[in-house]
């Protein structure tokens, strides 16, 4: 206490200056209008310019703290999301015709690797067995047929697709009804051959090329690909048609595996057939 006292003593001409300077101040806003103003609109600048800091301050350790909560919810979203879980249950989208037995069920499925420009190309979905797929299975896109199921794991299949030199399936030019089998020559990846057309077989360029009865892969009518153009096989007798395939394989992500529940059916009769 005696060390405070005698530091005011020491200091007590400042503050008495200090203390005249505020009379004077207020007899000086209390006598004329302009000062006053003119202390009041300083006043009111500092205090304003002081309050706006502290607001600005404030903001922004309320920004940090909603950003971190933001992160935190987009975090639970993201362990939510549909991206975060492997699907162990599918959901199958089957026809149904009460006039009709069911033939063809369709398993929904992404793809989760895959090629295009290769000699031999491949793609991985991500359905297994314990969804249903099995192997010699057929797969399509939104505008056309894409492959089969070559190998089946748990969880994955890999698909052979139209695009491979290994894969055929059976066609037919949808306004003559002309039937073959439709090729890929390890060329471009838009584009396959119908080949075995007669030559005085009517062919039209733009016709649709769609899958024939005689395919068990799929059923009758899905598009194949268009008509780009046509010329004669070496033997003269038959057109290798050129087809624009339907399916852009350099962008497709979304399939269907379709399961033909007649398939084995059909496989045991024709098994049975007196091969003389």
């Amino acid at each position: 206490m005696r060390n405070l006292l005698a530091y005011l003593y020491r200091i007590r001409i400042l503050i008495l200056f200090v203390f005249l300077e505020a009379i004077a101040f207020t007899w000086i806003s209390a006598s004329r209008s302009y000062q006053r103003s003119v202390f009041i609109n300083s006043a009111n600048s500092v205090t304003g310019g002081m309050l706006q800091r502290t607001n600005d301050v404030e903001e922004y350790l309320d920004l940090v703290d909603q950003n971190e909560k933001l992160a935190e919810e987009n975090a639970k979203l993201r362990n939510q999301s549909e991206g975060s879980f492997f699907p162990l249950s599918t959901d199958t989208t089957t026809v149904i015709d009460s006039s009709n037995a069911i033939r063809y069920t369709y398993i929904d499925a992404e793809i989760v690797s895959g090629s295009y420009r290769k000699a031999r190309n491949y793609m991985t979905i991500n359905r297994g067995s314990v969804h249903g797929v099995e192997k010699g299975m057929g797969v399509i896109g939104s505008k056309g047929i894409v492959g089969v199921i070559k190998d089946v794991s748990k969880h994955f299949s890999t698909v052979i697709p139209l695009i491979n030199p290994s894969f055929s399936v059976s066609g037919r030019i949808k306004n003559s009804g002309y039937f073959g089998p439709v090729l890929w020559n390890n060329n471009d990846y838009q584009y396959a051959y119908l080949t075995d057309i007669p030559r005085y077989a009517k062919i039209t360029k733009g016709d649709t090329i769609v899958t024939d009865s005689r395919s068990l892969l799929f059923p009758m009518g899905l598009t194949i690909g268009y008509i780009d153009s046509y010329n004669l096989q070496e033997d003269q007798n038959f057109f290798a048609v050129k087809i624009n395939l339907a399916t852009d394989f350099a962008s497709i992500h979304h399939v269907y595996v379709i399961e033909d529940k007649m398939k084995l059916e059909v496989q045991n009769l024709q098994s049975q057939q007196d091969p003389k």
